[in-house]
């Protein structure tokens, strides 16, 4: 054979073998060629109805998949609301985003007709974005074309920390929670809060109850130490914000209260809870421990 096809020959193959070389490339990394973390979704898909893949980048279980970290709604009827669909917040490392179905579009994304989402699933989502009221929201189309999904990869996953804020520091995001990574649709800790006052549509200590017509609009204020802000009961969408009606939430009573953080153009910036754990006044406390150490005394004496 002569040097010019030699050389001729060589090349095919070195070409050949390069491109080999892509296409294995490209068959190894190409389910997680357009997989985003929830900063790469909040940040560069600016359009609505942009199909985006949440998927194995940056996550809390063993494989980098994003985890549950709350379960705001659930199909179930409660009072005189009928729920029919879901919402979870699911977070990674780099930020959460609550993702919306229904019922029956979450059975076409996952062919299972028992599907159910759970605080702590390890999920991969498929699913078109689109940001509600400031909130980083993905949800699920039930079109075929659409290809959306949702795949459970793992259970029972560990959770990270709630971050824990103070009403100065979330209304400092000013009417634009969105463009604050670290907070925008993430369920978070607000401690040491009073409620008070409402917009009138209820006498406090309590909720509204679950038939009141005008409950959509329930608005309280909520405070800590560092100042106050408006307190959203968003019974509409949120199944366990209505699993909070009738809770004696006035009278002094002190909350470590768990949601997320929202606004509405033209509106304050709200906080919704979707959780309220009462804080033990210090008297109690005191009496609990005065109650330890009598115990504590009694059993050295018969010891």
């Amino acid at each position: 054979m002569k040097a010019s096809q030699k050389t001729t020959v060589g090349s095919m193959k070195s070409r050949l073998l390069l491109a080999s070389t892509i296409a294995v490339a490209a068959a190894l990394v190409g389910t997680r060629v357009l997989a985003d973390d929830a900063a790469d979704i909040e940040q560069f898909y600016q359009s609505f109805s942009s199909f985006v893949t949440y998927d194995n980048t940056a996550g809390y279980d063993a494989n980098g998949y994003p985890a549950v970290t709350a379960v705001g709604s659930h199909p179930i009827v409660l009072g005189g609301h009928t729920y029919t669909g879901w919402s979870v917040f699911v977070q990674d490392q780099t930020g959460s985003l609550d993702l919306f179905t229904s019922a029956s579009t979450l059975t076409t994304g996952t062919a299972n007709a028992s599907a159910a989402l759970h605080v702590g699933d390890g999920l991969s989502i498929g699913a078109q974005w689109g940001p509600f009221h400031q909130i980083p929201e993905i949800s699920l189309v039930s079109t075929p074309a659409s290809n959306n999904f949702v795949t459970t990869e793992s259970t029972g996953n560990a959770l990270p920390t709630k971050p824990i804020f103070n009403v100065s520091q979330l209304a400092a995001t000013g009417t634009a929670p969105s463009n604050s990574l670290n907070i925008a649709g993430y369920y978070l800790e607000l401690d040491n809060v009073t409620i008070t006052g409402s917009n009138g549509l209820t006498s406090l200590p309590g909720y509204v109850t679950n038939t009141a017509p005008s409950i959509a609009q329930e608005t309280f204020t909520i405070t800590d130490n560092t100042g106050s802000m408006t307190m959203f009961d968003w019974t509409t969408s949120y199944s366990a914000a209505d699993q909070l009606q009738g809770k004696a939430i006035g009278a002094g009573n002190t909350y470590n209260a768990y949601g997320f953080v929202s606004y509405n153009p033209g509106g304050p910036l709200e906080f919704t809870p979707l959780a309220l754990v009462a804080v033990p006044e210090p008297s109690s406390i005191l009496l609990v421990g005065v109650g330890m150490a009598g115990l504590l005394a009694l059993r050295r004496r018969r010891s």
